[in-house]
């Protein structure tokens, strides 16, 4: 399976909330050549030689002037005859067993499909952009640990370490991505920030919540092999009583498929996700009791290569699960893979 850099594929797009919009592809159904299905061309070809022929056998019958134009005519009209029906294709099924030329132009015109590819279960991200990431939390490293504001190194590497916690809750964890299972995750929140959040799940609002959690769509397989993930946290201090840790990574997840000859390209089996969340850590008495703790904030990002059928209602699916469409505008594939490149501003799946 290859990785193909130009390849158009699905895009949503969140700021806070999941965003975006999708057109179908338009197949033209007028025009030249190479815009017609070739079987509608050779049934144009073939009426048109037809046409001809007929008015040319017509002409010969009106204006002959002994039987030696009445044969060279229909002898030119015959001959045409022959000419256009085996360029339309008319004589290969007849000619097919005789000799290897009627065989070759059969192969050429109508070429066997091509054999499935082959996906390797333990290795669905070779030849992406995320090969050589890291598997899962693995691929989440707190940064070094250095005095914040008020707090102290050991209360910043104390606070990473949560926040990778965090991120391995709503974005890795089988419980969460798989089963929808959100406790691992909501546990680890403020109560007040936890109450906000448990209405969206379980309950039709979970498209409400796709900035801050990985939730794969019912009736869809991830791969075995854990996601791939590639990113960067910093530490800031906030306001009074506040640390903010500001995460910016981007995980991709590898699905399953059980009809491995209708996938022609790598990213219809993988789906990228960029997430860029503040956690905010609450202490202090400024607080109420229930609001001390970690709590989110500002949430930015995209999913790529999906369908939007599912991202809309807040779940993550492959693209060979949709019929195949367009982004708004052709760009390099691999900028999606890079948590450094710009947040987009165009997105490929319309609101409904």
């Amino acid at each position: 399976m290859c990785w193909t850099p130009g390849k158009k594929t699905h895009l949503a797009r969140w700021a806070g909330a999941a965003l975006g919009d999708r057109e179908p592809v338009d197949h033209s159904q007028s025009g030249s050549h190479s815009e017609l299905p070739d079987a509608e061309w050779d049934s144009r070809v073939e009426r048109a030689a037809r046409a001809d022929v007929r008015q040319l056998l017509r002409r010969a019958q009106r204006y002959r002037h002994g039987r030696w134009l009445v044969g060279g005519v229909v002898a030119v009209a015959v001959a045409l005859v022959l000419v256009l029906l085996a360029r339309i294709g008319v004589f290969d099924g007849l000619l097919s067993g005789s000799g290897s030329s009627g065989a070759t132009a059969s192969a050429t015109r109508d070429p066997a499909p091509p054999a499935a590819l082959a996906l390797d279960l333990s290795h669905p991200f070779a030849n992406s952009p995320a090969a050589g990431w890291a598997d899962g939390a693995a691929g989440i490293e707190p940064p070094p640990a250095k005095a914040v504001g008020p707090y102290t190194a050991e209360q910043v590497a104390a606070a990473t370490r949560q926040v990778r916690d965090l991120l391995v809750a709503s974005r890795l964890d089988r419980r969460m991505v798989v089963d929808h299972d959100p406790a691992g995750f909501l546990g680890a929140l403020a109560p007040d920030a936890r109450q906000r959040l448990l209405p969206l799940f379980g309950t039709g609002r979970e498209a409400e919540a796709q900035s801050l959690v990985s939730l794969v769509a019912p009736g869809t397989r991830l791969f075995p092999a854990e996601p791939k993930v590639n990113g960067r946290m910093s530490v800031r201090a906030g306001g009074a009583g506040e640390l903010v840790v500001h995460t910016n990574y981007v995980f991709v997840y590898a699905f399953s498929t059980d009809t491995p000859d209708k996938v022609d390209d790598l990213m219809d089996i993988l789906v990228v996700v960029r997430a860029e969340v503040d956690y905010v850590l609450r202490t202090g008495n400024r607080w109420t009791r229930t609001s001390q703790g970690w709590w989110y904030d500002r949430a930015g990002g995209y999913a790529y290569s999906i369908a939007c059928d599912a991202y809309r209602r807040g779940y993550l699916a492959p693209a060979f699960t949709e019929h195949a469409v367009t982004e708004p505008a052709a760009q390099d594939r691999g900028r999606y893979f890079d948590p450094n490149s710009p947040l987009p501003t165009a997105s490929g799946c319309p609101r409904q």
